[in-house]
């Protein structure tokens, strides 16, 4: 037992160094490399994980003794928790797979917009993150993945359906890697994306390691 406990623990601590070792602040990441000047360039690759240049990252956890009914339903509740906004997004439920996804959203306003500071009243435009988040059960364990392929930006209240949401959508992967303006702001919106992913992973970990609340 332990030994599970050490292990469990290992697995953790790796994964949020993975993380967290890329999620620097921004300004003392663009201090380091060149002075009071800002990066003519941003790198995904320092601020969030990657694989095959995709932001994703992956994770498998072992709960010995918990089989897999029990897990996919540990499963349907985590992925219950993790978004709050779900007004674009989609769940599925495969208990034969014993895999659970969600398809939905991180929204970072975006707080140097200049329609938020003309106004009174602004209107925060908003970066919104299509995320997609997969736990697969078996017996014993299970994979937490996450991948983050594609942005949008511009007023929250343009996206009514997830069809509104494709139609302006480009990879993640333009926010960085080319010689662009605002880039401290871009900077700052890869970091907050990254805290959020490890938010989630948190979150995910904390429902499955629970025991289910059916005695009563």
């Amino acid at each position: 037992m332990k030994k599970s406990k050490l292990m469990f623990s290992l697995a953790l601590g790796a994964l949020f160094f993975s993380l967290q070792v890329s999620a620097q602040d921004a300004i003392t990441w663009s201090t380091q490399r060149n002075g009071a000047k800002v990066a003519d360039t941003v790198a995904l690759g320092d601020y969030l994980p990657l694989k095959d240049g995709v932001v994703y990252v992956e994770t498998v956890i072992e709960i010995p003794n918990v089989n897999q009914k029990e897990l996919f339903s540990r499963a349907k509740l985590a992925i219950q928790k993790t978004f709050t906004n779900s007004k674009m997004g989609t769940s599925n439920y495969d208990a034969e797979s014993g895999i659970c996804s969600i398809n939905n959203f991180y929204d970072i306003s975006d707080m140097t917009a200049f329609s938020a500071l003309a106004t009174n009243n602004p209107v925060t435009d908003q970066y919104n993150f299509n995320a997609l988040l997969s736990i697969i059960v078996k017996d014993g364990k299970y994979k937490i993945k996450m991948e983050v392929p594609q942005y949008s930006y511009g007023q929250a209240s343009r996206y009514k359906t997830y069809s509104d949401f494709q139609g302006s959508a480009v990879p993640v992967s333009t926010l960085a890697n080319s010689r662009q303006g605002n880039k401290r702001q871009r900077m700052r919106v890869l970091k907050t994306l990254n805290d959020k992913m490890l938010v989630t992973f948190n979150l995910v970990q904390k429902e499955m390691s629970k025991k289910l609340d059916n005695d009563f």
